[in-house]
């Protein structure tokens, strides 16, 4: 058996396998052997009639087309034997000629991808973390004492003022459309509105207030040019709101703020620690802007041959993501694409593009680990399950550590890599070693290997000021708490 390969765009690799006349006639008889045994053949019992009889009685082409299929497929996988390549896809035939000699057939290969590296090293990024100013310190201070803001039911029945919580069902419209699709039917789901200037667009925040309980307001506001959503920048947003509900909100003395915060300390301290958590994440989103950077620039610089098998795949991977937020809130994902018009494989081609820049990202880190020869070893795999174990009460501990080395060892594995990887870019960015020293990031919070996902930073309501992206400064303790521009938290709010 001949076996020639030729390189394709896309890692498809061509394979032409031609075949000897001895091959064909095995098959032939194997195919003549399975024709004789389904179908009746005068004078012969089934299975017994020769080849000859068999091809006299259907014709050669018959047996040939029968035999086809097990052939190639023989064939194919004794070609990648052969070969010593392994498919990265689903293979395609795409030309036989099995009826006269030479005796051969094509099919088309996926393959791994490849990926050609610059040189990463020469690729340098600069490095610079953002001031804190007075202002950011002041609105993280604030946030801690919302955290702690009392809810009371008004006494008597007044319109909506300043300072006042609102529950509402809150219909968004753009174009004529719902920005947020929900199936037919059910109502908006209820969240909650701060009646405040700097929480609320401007037009919605007047629109609002004066506002009764159990009355609907339909307010049209500009949303501005720099919003951060793209679908409604500098477009007039239609806001149905039904409001169910108004409270007053009361919040507590600033002296009582570092007793409620459970710290041991002055309120002056406390300012001073929060000064330094700003300082803190303001140097990570530094450093993660700089790894941004860097990969950015390196990945345009990379030569890939990326085969459609793994977009596809990773497409796949993306719309399974959302399919489960869907599942997480009672949601059948076919409801979703009913309401959307689409079908599963019309989201897939959506996400392509997405799917293959992901992918060539990927690609690239993947291929510097390798090339850095990132690996963990056991002293750090053992300090790495001690570090993630202790986010778990004491008595949970030996069994978090046995899961954490056995079945979750590739998570562990793999977080020790992702930390060295970090370490190692921002060094290669900057030039600055000293990120080579960095100490690992605090342990993951308890429950999260469980199977519950970690806090994510908050994401700006439509209905939020745009001058609340400047929270992104502000430290992760808060703003797991806070609750963005269009509403408070619920996990610390109390009500009386």
């Amino acid at each position: 058996m001949k076996v020639t390969t030729e390189k394709k765009p896309r890692s498809i690799l061509a394979l032409t396998v031609e075949l000897e006349k001895e091959q064909i006639e095995k098959a032939l008889d194997r195919a003549a052997r399975r024709m004789s045994q389904k179908y009746n053949i005068p004078g012969f019992r089934k299975g017994k009639a020769p080849r000859f009889i068999i091809e006299n009685y259907f014709g050669r082409a018959a047996i040939l087309d029968e035999a086809s299929e097990d052939l190639i497929n023989r064939a194919f996988r004794d070609a990648l034997d052969q070969e010593q390549i392994e498919p990265y896809g689903q293979p395609s035939l795409t030309a036989v000629s099995l009826d006269e000699a030479p005796y051969q057939f094509t099919v088309e290969v996926p393959v791994a991808p490849t990926v050609r590296l610059p040189d990463y090293r020469a690729v340098h990024v600069p490095f610079t973390s953002a001031e804190v100013t007075d202002d950011m310190l002041q609105r993280a201070m604030d946030i801690r004492r919302e955290r702690h803001v009392v809810l009371r039911a008004l006494e008597t029945p007044r319109p909506a003022q300043q300072g006042d919580q609102l529950t509402v069902e809150l219909e968004t419209l753009v174009d004529g459309k719902p920005l947020d699709e929900r199936p037919e039917g059910t109502a908006p789901p209820q969240s909650t509105l701060v009646l405040d200037p700097d929480r609320l667009v401007p037009g919605l925040y007047e629109g609002l207030l004066g506002m009764n309980a159990n009355t609907v307001a339909d307010i049209t506001a500009r949303m501005p040019d720099d919003h951060s959503n793209e679908e409604v920048r500098g477009k007039d947003v239609r806001f149905v709101v039904n409001i169910l509900d108004i409270q007053e909100r009361l919040l507590p003395e600033w002296d009582e703020l570092p007793t409620l915060e459970n710290f041991d300390g002055t309120l002056e301290e406390l300012r001073e620690k929060t000064r330094g958590e700003l300082i803190e994440v303001a140097r990570r989103n530094a450093e993660d802007e700089t790894i941004d950077e860097y990969v950015r620039q390196v990945v345009a610089a990379t030569e890939f041959d990326i085969p459609d098998a793994l977009i596809e795949r990773e497409a796949d991977r993306l719309l399974r993501q959302r399919e489960a937020e869907f599942e997480r809130y009672g949601v059948r994902p076919e409801q979703v694409y009913e309401i959307q018009g689409k079908k599963r494989e019309d989201l897939l081609e959506e996400l392509k593009p997405q799917a293959e820049e992901r992918s060539r990202t990927n690609l690239v880190l993947s291929k510097i680990v390798s090339a850095e020869g990132l690996s963990p070893d056991e002293d750090e795999i053992d300090q790495e399950v001690e570090r993630l174990a202790a986010a778990y009460d004491e008595a949970r501990r030996d069994n978090v550590k046995l899961t954490l080395r056995t079945d979750l060892q590739s998570f562990v594995a793999s977080s020790i890599i992702d930390r060295k990887l970090r370490r190692r870019l921002l060094v290669i960015a900057t030039g600055d070693p000293s990120f080579e020293q960095q100490a690992p990031e605090a342990a993951a919070p308890a429950e999260t290997m469980a199977g519950q996902s970690l806090e994510e930073p908050v994401n700006e309501e439509m209905t939020g000021s745009p001058d609340a992206t400047d929270r992104a400064s502000e430290p992760a303790a808060i703003l797991a708490d806070a609750t963005g521009e269009a509403g408070t938290s619920e996990s610390n709010t109390r009500t009386e």
